[in-house]
């Protein structure tokens, strides 16, 4: 009488995994804007990682505080992320509190995706490598030409913005490092225009 195969269970186990990628990383974003920055970071489609993304309407010093009660409320629930990042303008704020913040941040083991003016020179460098003082009164302008289509800040158009610029992001990532490399010299509030998003950017491209 023949012998019956013994099943190998780990073979199945093995198939039943296929397909299924392993939740590698958990990210907190805290944003200084309500709408369009959370809505931007949200609508990456993560399939290793987890994103928390929240605006708080708050600016620099009020913001970095407030994010780090987030993150410390969440740690108490037993939810740690791996990485912590804040992201705010400089926008009109005094140049010491903006530089304060960022340390403040850092010291706090958050990540600062800052912008100098405002988070919409991030969407203006998808196009084309723009250098030197630009208010950021002008951004809106710029991206209705630039997209063909009117710019505004309401429920979702940070989604709709990434899903236009998509296909453009390296671009944009490649002119925020050339911008940086040539005006960074330790003082963010004077390095205007610049921004770090592209640094959260390609953390997030990571685990797609």
């Amino acid at each position: 009488m023949a012998k019956r195969q013994k099943k190998d269970h780990r073979l199945s186990d093995l198939s039943r995994r296929q397909g299924v990628r392993e939740i590698k990383q958990s990210f907190l974003i805290v944003c200084e804007g309500e709408k369009t920055e959370p809505d931007y970071f949200k609508a990456f489609r993560m399939t290793a990682a987890t994103v928390k993304a929240v605006g708080q309407a708050m600016n620099t010093m009020t913001l970095v505080s407030k994010a780090i009660s987030i993150r410390d409320a969440d740690q108490k629930r037993k939810k740690i992320y791996d990485q912590c990042w804040v992201v705010f303008d400089k926008d009109d704020f005094p140049a010491k509190d903006f530089n304060q913040a960022i340390q403040f941040a850092e010291k706090n083991g958050f990540r600062v995706a800052y912008s100098n003016q405002a988070f919409e020179y991030w969407f203006l460098l998808h196009y084309n490598l723009y250098t030197g003082t630009i208010h950021r009164s002008q951004y809106k302008e710029m991206l209705t030409k630039l997209t063909g289509m009117p710019y505004g800040k309401s429920d979702g158009y940070g989604a709709v913005m990434y899903n236009l610029l998509l296909s453009r992001q390296q671009q944009a990532i490649n002119n925020a490092e050339t911008v940086l490399a040539e005006i960074s010299h330790g003082n963010p509030a004077e390095e205007e225009s610049s921004t770090t998003v592209q640094s959260l950017v390609i953390e997030l491209n990571k685990y797609l």
